[in-house]
């Protein structure tokens, strides 16, 4: 695998399989931790088949976002170009490496304690802090459109499928449905600009506990243009299943006092309970193609606790 690394600009040094990575690991065919001749920690990525066409579009904006301001400076792991031809992804035809590859900083971090990190509220507003910046910081960027489509819309296609599978679900689903009945509308409300996609604590990478700053935000996939608040609720949405305690502590908290710090609008922030629920759909698909009944079965216990608890949320997080 070294061998690919000069094609970056860099002279490599050594394979580091001593180094976990963080993130999701099926979001590339494999992935390793390498180390160039100056010492610096990069992730080497091979790329499944149809990849190629987004990563390029995503390599682009964190570039375009990592050159602007100091506000997400250091924040961005930005894919590294190649040393010639441009772009970010090398291709290679033939042989036991064959395929597209892309290189990024491999960014070294605390772990995340779990679920002790519920009660730190110096990280729920870090993260809300981060998504202000972002929100600030990619004004005037080119942003691509989101890769899948509105939450309303993606929760009606997933529900009529499943629902078609398996009547029993369909029937369990219908308080939290009936309780989303004016997601289209609020959807449409709200305003629209860069949301990361994915944003939740495990994605953030951590300086130390106790205050330490965000090293990084990983993941960036799921890019594109969406109402912002959708990574809050997201990342909301993590906390609570994580333990449904957690979104009256702490982490929870500390995020809501920062959006609010920051200027979102108390109309916006209102909303959040049911962007929350929809959030946990994208959840709810993924344990359904796993086939992970004991996931699935967590999920949905969770999307009752969100439904029939989301005017308390409301009245929790309204800071009054």
């Amino acid at each position: 695998m070294l061998d690919l690394i000069p094609s970056f600009g860099l002279i490599p040094g050594r394979l580091r399989r001593d180094i976990p990575l963080p993130g999701s690991p099926e979001r590339c065919r494999e992935r390793l931790a390498v180390e160039d001749a100056e010492g610096r920690l990069w992730m080497l990525e091979r790329l499944a088949p149809g990849q190629a066409a987004r990563r390029e579009e995503v390599a682009a904006l964190l570039d375009a976002l990592a050159a602007r301001g100091d506000d997400l400076r250091g924040l961005i792991p930005a894919y590294r170009p190649l040393a010639r031809g441009g772009g970010h992804i090398l291709r290679v035809e033939d042989g036991p490496r064959a395929g597209d590859w892309q290189l990024s900083p491999c960014v070294r971090h605390a772990p995340l304690p779990r679920p002790g990190y519920l009660d730190d509220a110096w990280r729920g507003a870090a993260a809300a802090g981060f998504l202000l910046a972002l929100e600030q910081t990619s004004r005037g960027v080119a942003v691509p459109p989101a890769p899948v489509p509105p939450l309303s819309a993606y929760i009606r296609d997933l529900t009529a499928t499943a629902s078609a599978r398996n009547p029993g679900l369909g029937a369990r689903l219908e308080p939290a449905l009936a309780a989303l009945a004016d997601l289209p509308e609020i959807e449409a409300s709200l305003p629209q600009s860069l949301a990361h996609g994915d944003l939740h604590p495990l994605n953030i990478l951590w300086g130390p506990d106790g205050g330490g700053p965000i090293r990084a935000v990983i993941d960036w996939e799921f890019a594109g243009a969406r109402p912002p608040l959708t990574d809050a609720a997201n990342c909301l949405g993590c906390v609570g299943f994580e333990h449904p305690s957690g979104l009256g502590r702490g982490f929870a908290l500390g995020l809501m006092r920062e959006l609010r710090r920051g200027g979102t609008p108390e109309a916006s922030l209102a909303r959040l309970p049911v962007l929350v629920l929809a959030s946990r759909f994208g959840w709810l698909s993924e344990w359904l193609r796993k086939r992970d009944r004991e996931m699935l079965d967590m999920e949905l216990d969770y999307l009752d606790i969100l439904t029939s608890e989301r005017d308390r949320l409301a009245a929790l997080w309204s800071g009054r």
